[in-house]
């Protein structure tokens, strides 16, 4: 029993509790590692406000929660509420609404575990407005505390800010996204001039590229096709002032008051047909819940949709494709170009983006052909399709042949490959990171003596915020970590590793690729494919005492490493890596632009 629950999103809040705190009596939730941490160190009892469910229940709601997910749009003989110019295009929002619909179920499993806790009052940080949302569908009272930052603390605290991150990638419009705008109308409209006037000679096949890692490489490599044009949602990463000249962007633009009106015609269709459910496997019936979440994301942003449909329709009535090559079902102007290319009839190609698991998950299963990369994914992930083939990854040819390091297990440098929230997975919470980082640091202190000192690097990932792990390291382990980039390409950070410890990340085999011993350490609730269910034969560590045996295990040699440095494993989980996969891919367009256009002549014939 507990006198009092404060539920607080991070140490920021901890004053304000602090002077009436019971250790023996009050419980804290908190998303915060630093908060939880401080009161456990005092005494208390402290959890995760968003991991309070066991595995298997939240993997039982996982497979719920996508169900709806994948329906949501629908009415109820199937058919999309959200149609525009004879495109449908209701799947087109998942980026948009994903984050707040996964928050709010997330939240809502771990609040209803309230119920059984006895405690005489809650008290709830004001700046959680979700959760006070999510306490209020639940019936359940609760006070709110009014809490200040404390000047002592060295940081907010550490958890990934995912809310932030979501409003800066996809809201948040700053002065040098309004030109890149002004750049890509500008030149997209000219280069559309320019393409109409030499198809008056003779058209090329239009093929639309999603570009990211796996498909760089066959975009460049397409563009240099005489017969293929490349089309795009935005410039690619290429250096050089030359893409300006050589690109198509699709450019957007208009009055956004045009699409008011039609905008104000859909919501209403939609609050009047829809028809998906989501009932939770306690019984609990959220589907009006997570409505509201969804309905407040597609009216904000339902307008712009609009006119960014309209000018991608207007763009392949001027330019057909004839084929669309994806990475993911998920993005903001290629999920657009989907829609249309699947009210066209226009085959689709997809290069997941990466190792995929979980199969309730379906971020990259709807494509006319999707390259799988390999048997394991095919047969895992991709469970029962038979549009898959295994061309492998482009982007790991580079590994094929490259040099193997000479690992030095004397004064080696260990490479930590930060972990990340994620936020299609029940089973993960926002501090998910900082956890797994201080396992680590933990069990290298803890060998280091009386052991030789080890020099420590930490890669965060690309959407991970650097100064938070500077202040994270200086205040747990100072003076441990040499060096934290985040910008730096991996291949370079590995080319000075003799060790590396990541997550379930294609990292680990880029590592392997290259020689160099990896330690999977899975210290998180997710449930994985191989190699990452814990009984391939990748090392896999599950606490610190798991990983200090491993680090020893590879300052001797220990021949545990090696299977999972055989190319042969390796090929098995991530396809071939025999330095062809770039040409397997573009034979493998060029055979559907081939397929396509024989067809295409077939039906004028009829």
């Amino acid at each position: 029993m507990f006198r009092n629950i404060f539920i607080l999103e991070s140490r920021q809040g901890w004053s304000a509790i602090q002077p009436n705190f019971d250790p023996v009596q009050d419980f804290v939730l908190t998303y915060d590692f630093a908060l939880r941490k401080l009161v456990e160190d005092s005494g208390g009892a402290a959890r995760y406000v968003d991991h309070l469910c066991e595995q298997s229940l939240m993997q039982e709601n996982n497979f719920l929660m996508y169900r709806f997910f994948r329906d949501w749009h629908l009415d109820a003989d199937g058919a999309d509420i959200f149609r525009y110019r004879e495109v449908d295009f209701g799947f087109s929002f998942r980026i948009e609404i994903w984050n707040d619909y996964t928050f709010y179920v997330r939240s809502r499993l771990c609040l209803e575990q309230l119920r059984g806790f006895v405690y005489q009052q809650i008290y709830l940080d004001s700046g959680l407005p979700l959760l006070r949302e999510t306490l209020d569908d639940m019936g359940l009272a609760f006070e709110v505390l009014e809490c200040s930052a404390s000047a002592e603390s060295a940081a907010d605290g550490y958890f990934f800010p995912i809310h932030r991150w979501m409003n800066e990638r996809l809201r948040i419009r700053l002065p040098r996204h309004v030109l890149r705008d002004l750049v890509v109308t500008v030149q997209g409209v000219a280069m559309s001039w320019l393409d109409r006037a030499v198809d008056c000679f003779g058209g090329k096949a239009g093929v639309f590229v999603q570009e990211y890692h796996p498909t760089r490489r066959l975009l460049q490599r397409l563009r240099q096709h005489p017969g293929i044009r490349v089309l795009q949602a935005h410039f690619s990463a290429a250096p050089g002032l030359m893409k300006f000249l050589r690109e198509r962007p699709i450019p957007i633009y208009g009055r956004l008051k045009t699409y008011q009106e039609p905008s104000a015609r859909l919501m209403e269709a939609f609050r009047q047909r829809r028809s998906a459910r989501l009932i939770l496997s306690n019984g609990v019936d959220i589907t009006d819940a997570v409505n509201r979440s969804i309905n407040r994301k597609i009216v904000e942003v339902l307008p712009q949709v609009l006119r960014a449909l309209d000018c991608v329709i207007n763009y392949l009535d001027r330019h057909p494709l004839r084929l669309e090559i994806l990475i993911a079902n998920i993005g903001q102007v290629a999920m657009l170009v989907d829609s249309v290319a699947k009210s066209r009839g226009v085959p689709s190609y997809m290069i997941i983006n990466g190792l995929l698991g979980n199969d309730y998950l379906d971020e990259a299963k709807y494509a006319t052909v999707i390259n799988a990369y390999s048997k394991s994914i095919r047969e895992n992930y991709f469970r029962g399709m038979d549009n898959i083939v295994c061309l492998g990854d482009p982007r790991m040819d580079a590994y094929a042949h490259a040099p193997v390091r000479r690992i030095n297990r004397v004064t080696p440098t260990i490479t930590i490959g930060a972990s990340g929230f994620s936020n299609i997975d029940l089973n993960s919470f926002l501090a998910v990171e900082f956890e797994f980082l201080y396992e680590v640091l933990l069990a290298i202190r803890n060998l280091e003596h009386p052991a030789p000192a080890f020099r420590v690097v930490l890669k965060v990932r690309p959407n991970g915020y650097l100064e938070l792990y500077r202040q994270f390291t200086e205040e747990y382990f100072p003076g441990m970590v040499n060096l934290i980039v985040d910008q730096v390409p991996m291949r370079e950070v590995l080319h000075e590793s003799d060790l590396f410890i990541s997550i379930y990340s294609q990292t680990l085999f880029e590592a392997s690729c290259l020689g160099i011993p990896v330690i999977y350490h899975k210290n998180d609730r997710e449930i994985m494919d191989p190699p990452f269910d814990g009984e391939s034969e990748l090392v896999t560590t599950h606490n610190v005492s798991d990983l200090e045996q491993a680090l020893q295990d590879f300052l001797v040699g220990s021949h545990r490493f090696d299977a999972f440095l055989d190319k042969s494993v390796m090929e098995k989980y991530i396809g071939p890596l025999d330095g062809k996969n770039l040409e397997r891919n573009f034979d493998y367009v060029i055979g559907l632009l081939e397929h396509s256009s024989a067809c295409s002549g077939e039906q004028g014939k009829r």
